[in-house]
């Protein structure tokens, strides 16, 4: 359910009922003051030795005595003393919990009465991943590590401020992909893509269908990866064919950038150009980029959102990002046709397209694509020991080179920007002891780091602490890809959605090498099963960015969060996503003002409710409702399953997208609670109104059904040579609206079977 009205949808540790915030402890130099009980030690969010009453000592940056009850974050174990072991939520952990936390508390216990010598001697003998505490640091680099702010334990914030303004020439978008939008996938000569393979698609006879592994009869089988079998990108938003549509939906809903990605597929069929560029994929997007700029919307362009053309991948001779040679090294085979590819982008769009991406989240197609739900998850690459590893490797070599032929070849004239975007949730130390701090910073370093330190490092190499935790599985760069890695984005492009709480486990299995396990408990959950709103950890996951990578211009690519619906009505009205967005946006300003973090830009995501990859359809993202008209697809892996169809999707605004255009035409945070700031409802369509000649239209409502009348222009002119409407319709038109969208048939009176509008509320009245 949505959040109560002035509450944030992530609620974390709560201070005891009737104790505010400002009585809670707060750290000096001697240590902690904590009131006398054990509900207050609990609530006080340090890490801590409970020694009694009164003042306790902090182990935060070097672990020291433990006694026989023991605080470990905001934990209190009792475990020694006799009673159950409680976590922060004050219920009794797991007996696996009690005793990796037990164990935790023994091994800081044993390392306070150690003396220097033995500190050396234990780092002296350390595994090949570093401390068998703290993988990936020593223990002395581990205990310098410090709780991540601004936020220490139990300041968390559980309301939000919604007032100050964004710097001037903030960037304001939305985005989508080509793949969960577009559908028309066998139309006008376009390629089949492994998302086509994947999900199970009738790739039969079309371009790049000739692999080891490719559907020869339909219907086509489905990846067992897949979630929603039978969902496919077919017909997805119908977007080819509406994008004029679209173009009008983003104008009324006061979009300044549109973010979408180009299908590789689209454009060079089989992915090799040898084989022939399609004409028709370039005027599309042409067209497209043009429209947009005509409605005054800028368009920022990601090269590879994942739909890799199928042609390019066919085990073992074509490998694509997972190509290696026959020592088992990375050898970028692929990058030929890669480079062949964004040349054509370049050279088609580069004279109206300011802002390039080169990959999208890399760490979701080559991890995830191993076999944990996203493409193409096939058995020839699903080593998650090395498999992994030289995808990326592939991958962060293909962008530099991108980069690199971009500045050199096409930016002294066209004079834009490239970069990569990545992505990471955040994670938080469940407990403030040395070893939770290290596995919520190694969780970042593994996800974002991974891709993120070659490029935005000093160095042009993997994280230092990624090449000890995974020694000779870790490829190397050479030192002329280093220094075309070092530098190659011209901003810092995030991915964030959620959050979750990082303890240190030995034993996990998590095929990352971040020891972690997980917690979302506090969090509310989204549609998505990984899905949990924490503002205050988007404004700390926008501070490690900075203090990493020395504060480079972030652009903040994707943020949103997943709500169901099933009807229209039900699907504008979206608080929850409303107050997610309203609570994420608030951090990042505080991000900006208070902590100097350097973000020049938000998209939201995303523009419409659209595919949702291997989920399919029943999750919903957009802040437009779309009414897929469900129906049969005959080019479906299963033919009867309901699915998008064609000609026929509409389109209705949520009250989110309507305060996201409130945010973006005053670049200044709006309350969420102000009713005025919802979307409109069909009301607004009746009465009289005028086209472009100024002729009269008359629009009368029944419920959702629309009836139109109107007059025309003869041919004949008044003395003042004005327009005269002087021929009554000979019939109404009819249609339907929904809030803010009306779509009617004018096929009775000469004009357009099907056509589209929505209510732009910036439009002076009578205008």
């Amino acid at each position: 359910p949505a959040p109560p009205p002035g509450r944030a949808p992530a609620l974390a540790r709560r201070p005891p009922q009737g104790k505010p915030p400002a009585a809670m402890s707060r750290p000096s130099s001697a240590g902690y003051d904590l009131a006398e009980s054990d509900t207050d030690v609990q609530h006080a969010g340090a890490a801590v030795v409970h020694q009694g009453r009164g003042r306790v000592r902090s182990v935060a940056g070097g672990l020291t005595a433990m006694c026989a009850a023991a605080v470990v974050g905001t934990a209190v174990f009792k475990s020694y003393a006799g009673g159950p072991v409680r976590s922060w939520r004050g219920v009794p952990l797991s007996l696996e919990e009690t005793e990796l936390h037990a164990a935790i508390a023994e091994r800081a216990r044993a390392r306070s009465s150690t003396t220097s010598n033995s500190l050396l001697r234990l780092d002296q003998s350390l595994d090949s991943k570093g401390s068998s505490l703290c993988p990936g640091w020593t223990i002395r680099d581990c205990e310098r590590k410090k709780f991540p702010l601004p936020y220490l334990p139990g300041e968390y914030p559980t309301e939000y401020t919604y007032n100050g303004s964004f710097p001037a020439g903030f960037i304001w978008g939305m985005g989508t992909a080509a793949y969960q939008v577009e559908g028309s996938y066998k139309k006008d000569g376009r390629g089949a893509s492994i998302w086509d393979t994947f999900s199970g698609a009738n790739t039969v006879g079309m371009p790049g269908n000739n692999c080891s592994y490719c559907c020869q009869t339909a219907p086509c089988p489905v990846n067992a990866a897949m979630a929603d079998k039978g969902a496919t990108g077919n017909v997805a938003c119908d977007h080819y064919n509406m994008w004029k549509t679209d173009i009008s939906l983003m104008k009324a809903m006061g979009l300044k950038y549109y973010r979408f990605s180009i299908s590789w597929p689209r454009i060079i069929p089989t992915g090799k150009l040898a084989d022939g560029v399609n004409q028709a994929g370039i005027d599309f997007y042409n067209n497209l980029i043009n429209g947009l700029i005509q409605a005054n919307i800028t368009p920022f362009v990601t090269l590879y959102h994942w739909d890799l053309p199928q042609g390019l991948l066919n085990p073992p001779t074509e490998q694509a990002w997972w190509s290696r040679d026959q020592d088992g090294n990375p050898d970028g085979k692929i990058m030929k046709d890669w480079l062949d590819y964004v040349t054509v982008c370049f050279s088609s769009f580069g004279d109206r397209i300011k802002d390039w991406v080169t990959f999208n989240e890399p760490w979701t197609f080559v991890f995830l694509g191993s076999g944990y739900g996203k493409a193409p998850s096939i058995e020839a690459y699903a080593d998650m020991d090395t498999d992994v590893w030289i995808a990326a490797h592939n991958v962060l070599n293909a962008h530099a080179a991108a980069v690199d032929l971009y500045r050199r070849k096409f930016k002294p004239t066209q004079n834009g920007k490239i970069s990569i975007t990545v992505n990471s949730d955040w994670r938080e130390p469940m407990f403030n002891t040395m070893e939770d701090i290290a596995t919520a910073d190694r969780a970042q370093i593994v996800r974002l780091g991974w891709f993120a330190e070659p490029i935005f490092g000093t160095c042009g190499d993997y994280p230092p602490e990624l090449k000890i935790l995974l020694g000779d599985k870790l490829p190397k760069f050479t030192h002329q890809q280093k220094q075309l890695l070092k530098g190659s984005s011209d901003f810092f492009g995030l991915n964030h959605y959620a959050a979750e709480w990082a303890t240190f486990d030995p034993t996990s299995k998590d095929k990352d090498y971040s020891f972690l396990r997980s917690s979302e408990d506090g969090f509310v959950k989204g549609q998505s099963a990984w899905l949990y709103s924490c503002p205050w950890g988007f404004r700390k996951i926008l501070n490690w960015v900075k203090n990493r990578y020395n504060n480079p211009p972030t652009i903040v690519t994707e943020n949103g969060w997943s709500w169901p619906a099933d009807t229209p009505d039900e699907g504008a009205a979206d608080s929850s996503r409303l107050m997610y967005y309203a609570n994420y946006t608030s951090e990042m300003l505080k991000a900006i003002v208070e902590d100097g973090v350097n973000v020049t830009g938000y998209f939201a995501w995303s523009v419409m409710d659209n595919y949702e990859w291997e989920q399919g359809y029943k999750q919903r993202f957009g802040v437009v409702y779309n009414d897929y008209q469900l129906g049969p697809d005959p080019n479906g892996p299963l033919p009867l399953t309901p699915q998008p169809t064609e000609g026929q999707q509409w389109r209705r605004r949520k009250d989110s997208s309507c305060w996201l255009e409130a945010l973006f035409r005053s670049n200044a945070l709006a309350d969420p609670h102000n009713a005025s700031l919802r979307c409109t409802c069909h009301a607004v369509f009746e009465g009289e109104f005028r086209d472009a000649n100024g002729c009269p239209r008359t629009i009368s409502l029944n419920g959702w059904s629309v009836t139109m009348s109107g007059k025309d222009a003869s041919a004949a002119r008044g003395k003042s040579n004005a327009t005269v409407c002087d021929t009554p319709w000979s019939q109404n038109a009819t249609g339907f609206v929904s809030g803010g969208s009306i779509v009617m048939d004018f096929s009775a009176v000469g004009g357009p079977e099907r056509l589209g509008g929505f209510w732009d509320a910036s439009v002076p009245e009578g205008a």
